[in-house]
């Protein structure tokens, strides 16, 4: 694979993928949705926050444990076996797709704020698939080409959420905050939706672990890296939050396309609305470069395990999956024409909900996977004590994640998810890898 040093990612880069995959359109675009649940919805943010902490700290246990594999495929097959890992990654690989169409449709939104002729459905529809496809032929460049676009998209992307925080403090309303729940809801079911809907904001925190081979020295870089992307964007997320509905009212907000510009523009004005949009629309660009390059390494990582088709495998000369690319890409324009009725926001809303419920089947079986190991070698029972108090939280805590999605993205999402089973049975029946 990536035998050359030059064509691998460091720390800087690693650490900048964690954040650039979290830090991006969903931040930017959340708020929107999270308004009608009011400030409650900053509770929500500190839960699934602690929640990404114990899961960056089992997924930096887990490539300290399992070394040299390639994420979260090979540690599921090793704590609970093939189909379970094709299971599980299959369902993240949907995760990824749904994203990515979210991505860009939150990209489209901001994008109105410069373009307002975007906002016609079928400009709109052109527009995210252009940006879909920009994406896809950078990352055909290969991996190093894609870290270096990520480390400069990561730092500009921070820029417009530091500048809210910071102007929040001559504007800040602390009458925008109360009530605190706006919905109709028990206090315990809109926080248990908020929490849901905030959680795909930390989706990535394991991005560091999937490209190993293209990384340099992965068991000291990833751990590090996976730890210092979560803290970095959990400080990033519940501030700038906080400091947004300082700034604009709930209404507002909820009426808004663009949050962080709309909220700039009560200060600075029409400038600084569109300096903000332009940000968003960098941070958008900077997650789905992220996101787009995971989206080609997942199948690569299963058609090598004989799983999925052998055209996932084949390297262009930049060791990148180019068909594998192109196909999930072209998966990804798909989604976006199929989910078109909805208007921005609503679209933005039901994909985040359906790609979260996809990739929590990752984070399910991830919290106790050392468990299942340790099982299997007939441990000392002190040897269970870390794995259990960082593991069976996180379980229970990724359960309730569920429960605050919903019935319609559950639905589409328990359909997707099924889909693996027929095409797990024909590939293991074909494939000649030994289980």
């Amino acid at each position: 694979m990536y035998k050359n040093k030059s064509q691998k990612i460091g720390l800087r880069e690693s650490t900048s993928l964690v954040v650039g995959n979290m830090i991006g359109a969903g931040i930017f675009m959340l708020p929107a949705s999270l308004a009608q649940y009011g400030a409650i919805s900053i509770f929500g943010w500190t839960i699934s926050g602690i929640g990404a902490i114990f899961l960056a700290m089992i997924f930096k246990r887990l490539s300290q444990k399992i070394p040299g594999k390639s994420g979260p495929f090979h540690y599921t097959k090793e704590g609970f076996g093939s189909f379970s890992a094709f299971f599980v990654v299959w369902g993240y690989w949907l995760s990824i797709l749904l994203t990515n169409a979210g991505l860009a449709i939150a990209i489209t939104s901001y994008s109105t704020v410069i373009f307002p002729f975007i906002e016609d459905k079928i400009f709109s529809i052109i527009f995210s698939i252009s940006i879909i496809w920009i994406i896809t032929i950078i990352n055909n460049y290969g991996i190093k080409t894609m870290g270096k676009f990520q480390f400069i998209t990561s730092i500009l992307k921070i820029i417009p959420l530091l500048l809210t925080i910071i102007i929040s403090f001559f504007v800040f309303d602390i009458k925008n905050f109360f009530p605190i729940n706006l919905s109709e809801l028990s206090n315990f079911h809109a926080l248990s939706i908020t929490t849901a809907m905030t959680f795909f904001a930390f989706l990535g925190i394991e991005s560091a672990t999937i490209p190993t081979d293209g990384t340099e020295s992965p068991e000291k870089t990833i751990p590090l890296a996976t730890t210092l992307g979560t803290f970095i964007t959990i400080a990033i997320y519940i501030f700038s939050s906080i400091a947004l509905m300082g700034i604009i009212s709930p209404n507002d907000l909820a009426l808004s396309n663009a949050p962080f510009a709309d909220a700039i523009n009560i200060v600075l004005g029409e400038t600084g609305k569109n300096i903000i949009a332009i940000f968003a629309i960098i941070a958008g660009i900077g997650c789905l470069n992220g996101w787009t390059l995971l989206q080609a390494e997942i199948p690569k990582t299963l058609a090598q395990d004989g799983l999925l088709g052998s055209v996932f495998l084949k390297l262009n000369k930049n060791q990148v999956p180019t068909y594998g690319l192109f196909i999930t890409s072209s998966f990804v324009s798909l989604l976006i024409i199929m989910n078109y009725s909805k208007g921005l926001v609503g679209i933005f809303t039901f994909l985040i909900l359906t790609g979260t419920f996809c990739a929590l089947m990752l984070y399910v079986f991830s919290s106790l996977i050392e468990i299942s190991i340790l099982i299997k070698q007939k441990a000392s029972i002190k040897k269970f004590v870390v794995p259990s108090l960082i593991g069976i939280p996180t379980f229970f805590f990724t359960w309730w994640i569920i429960f605050g999605i919903g019935k319609e993205p559950i639905f589409y999402s328990i359909i997707l998810l099924l889909i693996s089973i027929p095409i797990y049975i024909y590939y293991k029946k074909k494939s000649f890898v030994k289980y």
